[in-house]
């Protein structure tokens, strides 16, 4: 048995410890109803608020009810299907069979649900020709080597010298000129 829907009642059940008169103007305020329609509410007959919904909307019916200070009851719907035909045996002819139905697996076509694709005017190719597979494409001359003149060049024996040798010297900045400045004696005499 699987509840897919439910139905959401109302037969004037309060939160206790909340007024009524409050709880029936928030009831009322929710779906806009007033004098003898309010009162139907509150009968204490239950009252459909909603039928064949699924939960999340059930709860959500629920919350707003409790929010105004109100209990509502979420009943399920039971499935027809087994319940219907266990409950009493047909004694009525049974219902001609629809005109549609399921094909076998892989049969029948896509085609009649294609879109229809307007052929292109293609341009004339035919002096185009396609070479064997592995045939070179860039038929452009490799550049020349380069000439490097490595004659100044030379190896050193293996662990010898180090990479200091290699190193660039870097010049030490200038010192500026300070000979123009000079110490004030008078603020050393100050502190004692």
């Amino acid at each position: 048995m699987s509840f897919d829907t439910y139905d959401v009642y109302f037969a004037g059940r309060i939160i206790e410890g909340k007024d009524p008169a409050e709880v029936r103007n928030k009831v009322g305020a929710i779906f806009k109803l007033e004098g003898e329609k309010l009162e139907r509410l509150f009968s204490d007959q239950p009252v459909a608020i909603k039928k064949g919904i699924d939960m999340d909307q059930a709860v959500k019916y629920r919350v707003a009810f409790r929010d105004a200070g109100a209990l509502v009851e979420i009943r399920p719907i039971e499935q027809p299907k087994q319940a219907a035909s266990a409950a009493e045996p047909q004694t009525t002819a049974p219902p001609t069979a629809p005109d549609y139905g399921l094909s076998p697996a892989e049969t029948g076509s896509l085609i009649d649900c294609a879109v229809e694709v307007k052929p292109q005017v293609i341009p004339d190719i035919s002096a185009i020709h396609l070479d064997a597979p592995g045939t070179l494409i860039d038929e452009t001359e490799p550049p020349p080597p380069a000439n490097i003149d490595t004659g100044e060049l030379s190896v050193s024996q293996a662990r010898q010298g180090s990479l200091e040798d290699c190193q660039i010297p870097t010049p030490a900045a200038p010192l500026p000129d300070i000979s123009h400045l000079k110490i004030d004696e008078s603020a050393k005499n100050d502190n004692p």
